[in-house]
C-alpha cells in the first residue's frame, strides 16, 4: 500500500473506533431513536451529493424496493440495537461484539449460500465466540449495569442482522453501486425511524457536548468515514480495507478508557484478542491457505 492509503486507513480505524465512544457518551441524551435517526440522516445529507456527482441517482430512483430492504431491516434495526446496547455496556465491548459481524458472515454463507469453510476457518468461529464468552463471564466490569447481558445480546443481534444484510446486498444488489446503496439505505433509515425520534425526544435538552458528539457520528463517523471506506476498496482491495475491523476495537477501548474513564482490564484485552484472531481465520485472513498464496 502507498503511505496515503496506510494514513486514511488509520484514520477510517479512528473515526469508526470513535462512533462507539462518542455513542456510548451521547446516548444518554439524547436516546437510541433521536440519536440514529440524525446521525443517519446527516450521513446521507453528506453522501447522497457525491452519490449524484457519480452519476447514481438513476439507480437510486431505479431500486427503491430494495434500497428499503436495506435500508429498514439492515440498517435502521441493527443501529437501534447497537445504540440502545451502548447505554449499557462500554464503548470497547461494542467495538469488539461489533467485530464478530464477519464470523456471523461467514456463517451465513456457509449455511444459507452453501459456501464450504473449511477446517481452519471454522475454527477460527469457535475460536471467536470463545472471545465472546471471555468478554462476558462473570465479574466482567465492562457491564454498565445489570441489563449489560441483555445489551450484549443486543449488539451480537447488531453484528448478525448486519452479516445477513452483508450476503443479501452481495446477492440481491450486485449490479448496484455498494456506494449507492449505502447513502439510499442510510437517508431511508433517518426517515423511517423520524417519527420515532421526534416522539422519543428527551426533554431535558442535550448539552454542547452531546450535540457535538452527535455531529462527529454523523459527519466523520457515518458521512466521511463511509466515504473513505469505498475510496479505500477501490484502491487497496476488500481484504486490506477489512483491517480496520481489526483496528477500530483497539482504538474504542484505549479511547473509552482516556474519554470516559472505562475500565481498561486484562480479560478485555485476551478477549479482544481471541475475538479479532478468530475472525481473521474465519476469514480466510490467516492460515494455511494464506501462507501458501503468499509464498508463490
Amino acid at each position: 500500500m502507498r503511505p496515503r492509503d496506510v494514513i486514511e486507513l488509520l484514520l477510517l480505524s479512528l473515526l469508526w473506533g470513535g462512533a462507539y465512544l462518542f455513542t456510548r457518551s451521547a446516548v444518554p441524551a439524547f436516546g437510541p431513536a433521536p440519536l440514529v435517526s440524525m446521525r443517519l440522516g446527516i450521513a446521507a445529507l453528506i453522501l447522497l451529493p457525491i452519490v449524484a456527482w457519480r452519476g447514481g441517482l438513476p439507480q437510486l430512483r431505479a431500486n427503491p424496493v430494495a434500497l428499503f430492504m436495506v435500508g429498514v431491516p439492515y440498517t435502521a434495526l441493527p443501529f437501534m440495537l447497537m445504540t440502545w446496547g451502548a447505554l449499557h455496556i462500554t464503548a470497547g465491548l461494542s467495538a469488539v461484539l461489533n467485530a464478530t459481524a464477519p464470523m456471523f458472515a461467514a456463517l451465513v454463507a456457509h449455511f444459507v449460500l452453501k459456501e464450504k469453510l473449511g477446517a481452519w476457518r471454522a475454527g477460527g468461529l469457535l475460536l471467536g465466540f470463545c472471545g465472546v464468552l471471555i468478554l462476558m463471564s462473570s465479574g466482567s466490569i465492562s457491564l454498565k449495569d445489570g441489563k449489560g447481558p441483555l445489551a450484549v445480546a443486543a449488539v451480537l443481534g447488531t453484528a448478525m442482522i448486519w452479516s445477513v444484510g452483508a450476503n443479501y446486498t452481495r446477492r440481491r444488489m450486485a449490479g448496484i453501486d455498494p456506494l449507492v446503496v449505502t447513502a439510499g439505505s442510510l437517508a431511508l433509515a433517518s426517515l423511517v425511524l423520524a417519527p420515532l425520534a421526534w416522539a422519543t425526544w428527551p426533554d431535558t435538552p442535550p448539552s454542547a457536548r452531546a450535540w457535538g458528539e452527535m455531529a462527529f457520528l454523523g459527519i466523520a463517523s457515518s458521512g466521511l468515514g463511509m466515504w473513505m471506506y469505498f475510496r479505500l476498496l477501490g484502491r487497496i482491495g476488500a481484504v486490506r480495507a477489512m483491517s480496520v475491523t481489526f483496528l477500530s476495537p483497539l482504538v474504542a477501548m484505549v479511547s473509552g478508557a482516556l474519554y470516559l474513564g472505562e475500565a481498561l482490564t486484562l480479560q478485555m484485552l485476551l478477549g479482544c484478542a481471541v475475538v479479532l484472531f478468530g475472525t481473521a481465520l474465519s476469514l480466510g485472513l490467516i492460515g494455511p491457505r494464506r501462507a501458501a498464496a503468499a509464498t508463490r
